[in-house]
């Protein structure tokens, strides 16, 4: 097999994340005509890694950072995109996932390069994974505030994923004024360990 067949043939599957509306947006019931696709939630994730990169002094490997954000979905060019409500546990979503990476990646030289850097990103096992983790959960808390500044989300269907935050929900409820508060405070115990990102979350959702 050749090597220009290798990239034609993984090219146009991971062609098919720019179409691939992400599935949250969709239970949410986000009004709007046009919603996010997987692959501008990746790159709202290398965007904001770049920027925070600009801001801190980090002292981290930004260039593998940035290829963990770029490869962290690229399981979905093969399955579901779970979210919360899906009841679905961690391990067996990272278990799917990296067979279907490995599906995507055939062929491909640096697979093993590839498959280690979304088995990184899973486990967050080095500063660059947290990082890298941090990032794809504060973009999505963004897109939601986005949505919420141009009206188009709805804080009572918000509420619907109150069935599903567990223990948190009275107190995540209690601080949630709008519907992108909702998921901003589900996600605000993720950051707890990180200066930049717990100041990052609260301005968010300061944000006017």
């Amino acid at each position: 097999m050749s090597k220009s067949k290798n990239i034609i043939d993984y090219y146009m599957l991971v062609n098919k994340l720019k179409y691939k509306v992400r599935n949250g947006w969709i239970q949410i019931g986000i009004e709007e005509e046009r919603l996010e696709s997987v692959a501008e939630h990746i790159y709202g994730c290398m965007m904001l890694a770049v920027a925070i990169d600009s801001e801190y002094e980090l002292k981290l490997d930004i260039n593998k950072v940035l290829k963990m954000l770029l490869l962290h979905e690229l399981e979905e060019v093969l399955m579901k995109d779970y979210t919360i409500r899906d009841n679905i546990t961690k391990e067996e979503k990272d278990k799917m996932g990296i067979r279907k990476v490995i599906e995507v990646t055939n062929g491909l030289l640096k697979q093993g390069e590839i498959v280690s850097l979304v088995e990184q990103f899973n486990d967050r096992n080095t500063k660059e994974a947290i990082f890298a983790y941090h990032i794809d959960k504060i973009e999505c808390d963004m897109q939601a505030k986005t949505y919420d500044l141009r009206g188009s989300f709805n804080k009572e269907k918000a509420k619907e994923d109150l069935a599903f935050y567990g223990e948190r929900k009275e107190e995540i409820e209690a601080n949630s004024k709008t519907a992108s508060d909702f998921w901003i405070e589900y996600d605000r115990p993720k950051f707890e360990d990180d200066e930049i990102f717990k100041d990052l979350i609260e301005k968010i959702k300061e944000y006017k």
